[in-house]
């Protein structure tokens, strides 16, 4: 009955994998029963007889073609498998070379691309695009939303989500009742608003008004 593989195995560069001839052999004699191969191999190509004591090789057709990991690491010398020559007379035969070159440009051009993803994420972390404002005060007389709006003609932001709350016009005017103030200062051409910032924190500072929060 022939070795069930889990569909990411069974093929290797369009290959049948069963019919590759590579996977390792134990000799049984020099077995001490370490486990190193049994825990190490990813592919789940060893088992472990514990009567015995003795690794075996249970998914023989699981191993990467190509790998020797298991053998280089046995402290016994027990595992062994074919000559490399195997590999190469079927990589001669079936072409892989000519057939991986498409699969190198494709994986080439997607880690690129992520590459580029990853490039333009830390870039516009690092970017201050957008900042909140709160504040409380005399906003209508005190002209700071006119002066602000004066000053971002010459920045590449907008002012959004603008909320001025007040108790009355009327107190506001004759009574001097402070104002609440809401607004976001938004960048519009994912620059960094620092720049535009700073001048608006002036503006507000000059205007006599409160900066209740900012972040």
């Amino acid at each position: 009955m022939s070795e069930k593989l889990p569909e990411k195995y069974a093929k290797w560069h369009g290959i049948d994998r069963t019919k590759i001839p590579w996977y390792p052999a134990i000799d049984e004699e020099r077995c001490i029963g370490c486990k190193l191969c049994f825990v190490t191999c990813g592919r789940e190509v060893f088992d472990f007889d514990l009567e015995k004591n003795k690794a075996i090789v249970v998914r023989k057709y699981q191993c990467m073609v190509g790998c020797t990991t298991c053998a280089a690491i046995c402290p016994a010398g027990a595992i062994s498998f074919p000559d490399k020559e195997v590999v190469h007379k079927i990589e001669r035969e079936e072409q892989i070379l000519a057939k991986i070159q498409k699969k190198a440009l494709k994986k080439k051009v997607k880690m690129d691309l992520e590459n580029i993803r990853k490039e333009v994420i830390d870039t516009l972390s690092s970017i201050r695009a957008s900042v909140s404002y709160e504040l409380a005060g005399n906003i209508i007389k005190s002209e700071v939303i006119e002066k602000i709006y004066n000053e971002i003609k010459n920045c590449p932001i907008d002012i959004v989500e603008l909320k001025i709350e007040t108790p009355s016009l009327r107190g506001v005017w004759e009574q001097k009742a402070p104002s609440h103030t809401t607004f976001k200062v938004v960048s519009t051409e994912m620059e960094d608003i620092s720049k535009c910032e700073k001048k608006i924190d002036e503006i507000i500072e000059k205007s006599g008004v409160v900066l209740v929060s900012k972040n």
